[in-house]
């Protein structure tokens, strides 16, 4: 390969799966990602992407090239990181997150943790159904991902139950997740429950307990929400709740890399927290 620098363009489409995406992450064009693709795809002398109903997916050609495109640019970022000094400019992370954990466990645990933070400025995804890290450096998910190169980690466990509205006691219907959930025991509860389909069906649980309140009906919460909300309770006190593993995870490349560290180290601080008031809670009671 000649001209190196289309690794980062086959890094980019790698991640994003999209030409739009992967031009916003270069700071470019779509033309541009599209025309470095197609020279590259001649170099090699056969497609290096493959369109998908998923977006574009790299095809066997380029799947080494990828590794070590990623490897080598991970290698770069922690050896940068680890030069401390420079000019005090922050580094940005991209950290994608489930919307309700970000919400209700990191934004209040940078009032409580900020200086674990320091010189580095986070920019939040949204995560919802996906699996690896896309285009972000860190990824906060729910269950294990699959294997692949990146370092993974067990951060904490959260409960999940059905809750219901405080004044409403219906026991015919409830609400769920879309299909993407279909068989994660977090929808199963449900149907277990209820013996059918949800009425109703959310891509988030904030969305999720905005349609229960609206409808009267019952629905799955985290305890971190359904817990401290005035305006739902426990549809079954008795039943023993599912508890949600949830994992972090980021390339093997950046393992060294200070600023990944600290990132980590603060979404962990942050699970701890609500681990702790969890537990006090139960013991209260």
């Amino acid at each position: 390969m000649d001209n190196w620098d289309d690794l980062r363009f086959l890094v980019a489409l790698s991640r994003t799966g999209t030409m739009k995406l992967a031009a916003q992450m270069l700071g470019t064009n779509t033309a541009t990602v599209s025309r470095r693709i197609e020279r590259l795809s001649e170099t090699l002398g056969e497609p290096a992407f493959v369109k998908t109903p998923e977006g574009w997916k790299p095809s066997k050609a380029v799947e080494a090239l990828i590794q070590v495109a990623q490897t080598f640019d991970g290698q770069i970022r922690t050896a940068m990181h680890s030069r401390g000094g420079g000019d005090n400019t922050p580094v940005t992370v991209r950290l994608g997150c489930i919307p309700f954990v970000l919400r209700y466990m990191l934004i209040p645990g940078m009032d409580r943790h900020f200086k674990m933070l320091d010189g580095i400025s986070i920019v939040f995804n949204d995560r919802l159904n996906k699996d690896g890290l896309g285009d972000n450096d860190v990824v906060v998910q729910l269950d294990r991902p699959a294997q692949g190169r990146i370092i993974t980690r067990k951060i904490g466990t959260l409960p999940m139950r059905l809750y219901r509205p405080l004044r409403v006691r219906c026991t015919e219907s409830w609400a769920g997740f879309t299909e993407a959930l279909e068989d994660h025991p977090v929808q199963r509860m449900g149907y277990n429950t209820f013996g059918r389909p949800p009425r109703m069906r959310m891509d988030s649980v904030d969305a999720l307990r905005s349609v229960m309140l609206s409808m009267g009906i019952a629905g799955p919460q985290p305890d971190i929400i359904g817990s401290r909300d005035p305006d739902l309770v426990v549809l079954d006190p008795d039943a023993e709740p599912f508890l949600a593993d949830f994992w972090l995870l980021y390339h093997e490349s950046r393992r060294s890399d200070p600023v990944i560290r600290a990132t980590a180290d603060f979404v962990l601080r942050c699970f701890e927290d609500e681990q702790g008031y969890l537990s006090r809670r139960e013991a209260a009671e």
